[in-house]
């Protein structure tokens, strides 16, 4: 059978539950099926949409390079420059059943074509995207809050920046900005656009705030290498200043140090390295200064990673960058009013919110037709079943079918203590995980126990520094990305894994392979982390409610025989091998069923 996957990212780039899952499952059918992969990548030297092809082990692979170049909100869920690519795909692997792990970052309109080549479609439904469109979580990023009741005003706010009219809008305002005046006897560097910015993905380099004697000031965070651009005109003689830190949460970690580099007209002017992983010294920020004489200037601002090679965990910062004259101004661009921009601004919002409201009804009515044209949905926990069938998916097209998992690496663990020190979280550090909440909770425990928190800085660094500068117990440990070969050994160390998040969520991976380590999992009493503890396994608490998560905690810090007793009650967990079996039969099902329709047409 030739069957087509097709994901909104993959491996190695993106590690998460949804890749790592696809990833497991695609390998194991290539065993006895031709399997192919389809996804989207951002390739900023790529041409925007271009397909590129090759092979993930037996799997075959076609990348589509989506760079996030939008015209309007409606092509976050349906691009005819995707849908293109897709039919490419189609014509060029012949699929004989479509599987849809995910249409983030690709497009709703490639069922328009299997439908009409009588393609069958399967789809798992792993969050709530099809009901939400700012990433599938039902979570708003703008208060923190769940979503808990549709409401399409409240997510026309949450997605009104994707609206065509603020897009264009967006373009407008940065001309303005462009030749807005930045000048004064003292210029922040922090508060105005480089010229260029010359780094290999454009997420290393963003606005921030570090500490600097105990008070945050703007920042340019540059991970290395990056170079930032600034030309500025000075009326007198005058300085440059700036500190230069390395991000708290990279001192624990792998990786080399920074060199920070000021160079003005092309020539170094000062230069300084921190390695704040091997010299403790190096653990605070360091000053530079130098002066500046008349005239016009292009200062660069370089970060490298020392070793060059060893640019892994090396987040730094330009701290309150600032350029002072003595007499007269320093300026960054010619000027221009500010007030047009301002008024443009708050009109554009305005309008955009009116309209995003409507947009975000189209896209439901779009998202329950196209429960009208897949086959079926798989749904690995029943609450997201029922959740999407409230939606107005149609419920005989809803099936559950939970996750498979490849169980040749893990073990259960048989030296569990009779109490736990050794915790742990597994994740996305993103707002809606909750570990904000469980850093809260854990400073109650006593200083010998430990926290290890595995995830990438990158995904969301203001989240992630916020983190770092919450952290106020001894035992917490940042400790970076961890590549999923390496979660089984890792779990054979730790005693329970927390899953503290604050959104519904699905039926979390990070459950099932603490079930296949034998150890206890304290999780939010949401979603489908219920149904996975039913019968054992863990320990539930009320989700927001830091003073219940500490009271779990503590119990397995200190009830002798609690850690023991949990992890014997842990459920089995389906394995990858009888989870191909069950698809393949669906999808044979599926397959014959579209050829007795083709014959009788």
């Amino acid at each position: 059978m030739r069957i087509l996957h097709m994901v909104h990212d993959f491996l190695p780039a993106h590690v998460a539950g949804v890749e790592v899952y696809t990833d497991h499952l695609t390998r194991r059918l290539a065993r006895e099926h031709e399997v192919g992969l389809l996804y989207s990548e951002v390739v900023h030297d790529a041409p925007n949409y271009e397909l590129r092809r090759g092979r993930h082990g037996e799997v075959e692979t076609f990348e589509v390079v989506n760079n996030y170049e939008l015209r309007g909100f409606r092509e976050t869920y349906q691009n005819a420059a995707i849908d293109h690519r897709i039919v490419e795909v189609l014509d060029e692997f012949r699929p004989d059943v479509v599987h849809i792990q995910h249409f983030i970052n690709l497009s709703i309109g490639a069922v328009v074509e299997l439908k009409r080549r009588g393609i069958p479609m399967v789809m798992t439904l792993h969050d709530h995207w099809l009901a939400c469109a700012s990433g599938g979580q039902r979570f708003h990023p703008r208060d923190g809050t769940r979503c808990d009741e549709l409401d399409a005003g409240r997510c026309g706010d949450c997605t009104a920046h994707l609206n065509a009219l603020t897009i264009r809008a967006r373009g407008v305002l940065q001309q303005i900005r462009e030749t807005q005046p930045a000048s004064g006897p003292s210029l922040s560097l922090a508060e105005i656009e480089p010229e260029s910015i010359q780094v290999p993905e454009s997420r290393f380099v963003y606005r921030d705030q570090y500490e600097l004697e105990g008070h945050p000031q703007p920042t340019w965070v540059a991970h290395p290498p990056a170079r930032l651009d600034f030309r500025v005109h000075l009326d007198s003689e005058g300085s440059f200043s700036t500190a230069v830190a390395m991000h708290p949460g990279t001192f624990e970690s792998p990786g080399g140090g920074v060199r920070f580099r000021v160079l003005v007209d092309g020539e170094t002017r000062c230069e300084v390295s921190l390695d704040p992983k091997r010299q403790h010294a190096d653990r605070t920020s360091r000053r530079l200064n130098l002066d500046l004489e008349a005239g016009d200037h292009l200062l660069q601002l370089q970060t490298e990673s020392v070793p060059a090679d060893r640019s892994d965990y090396c987040t730094a910062g330009w701290v309150a960058p600032r350029v002072e004259v003595r007499i007269g101004r320093a300026t960054a661009a010619p000027t221009q009013s500010g007030r047009v921009a301002s008024r443009l601004g708050r009109l554009g919002a305005q309008v955009a919110g009116r309209l995003q409201t409507r947009a975000i009804e189209k896209r439901w009515e779009s998202m329950r037709q196209l429960g009208r044209e897949i086959d079926v949905f798989l749904a690995p926990s029943g609450y997201l079943g029922d959740a999407m069938v409230e939606f107005g998916l149609p419920r005989d097209r809803v099936r559950y079918c939970d996750y498979g998992f490849v169980t040749r690496d893990f073990k259960r663990r048989v030296d569990l203590p009779r109490v736990a020190r050794r915790f742990t979280f597994i994740g996305s550090l993103v707002r809606h995980k909750g570990v904000h909440l469980l850093l809260e909770a854990f400073r109650r425990l006593p200083e010998d126990a430990r926290l290890d928190v595995w995830g990438s800085p990158d995904y969301d660094p203001s989240y992630f520094q916020e983190l770092v500068l919450s952290t106020q117990h001894p035992g917490v440990h940042f400790r970076g990305v961890l590549d999923p070969e390496s979660v089984p050994a890792f779990l054979q160390t730790a005693d329970v894994q927390i899953i503290p998040s604050i959104w519904n969520e699905n039926s979390p991976l990070t459950i099932h392979e603490a079930f296949l380590a034998g150890i206890p999992v304290v999780a939010s009493r949401m979603g489908g982390h219920v149904e996975l503890l039913a019968s054992g396994g863990g320990l539930l608490y009320e989700p927001d409610d830091v003073d219940e998560l500490a009271v779990q905690l503590g119990r397995l810090y200190e009830e002798t025989g609690l850690v023991q007793k949990l992890a014997a009650s842990v459920p089995p967990v389906k394995a990858m091998d009888f989870h191909c079996e069950e698809l393949v039969s669906l999808y044979s099902e599926l397959v014959q069923a579209s050829s007795l329709a083709k014959r009788l047409v």
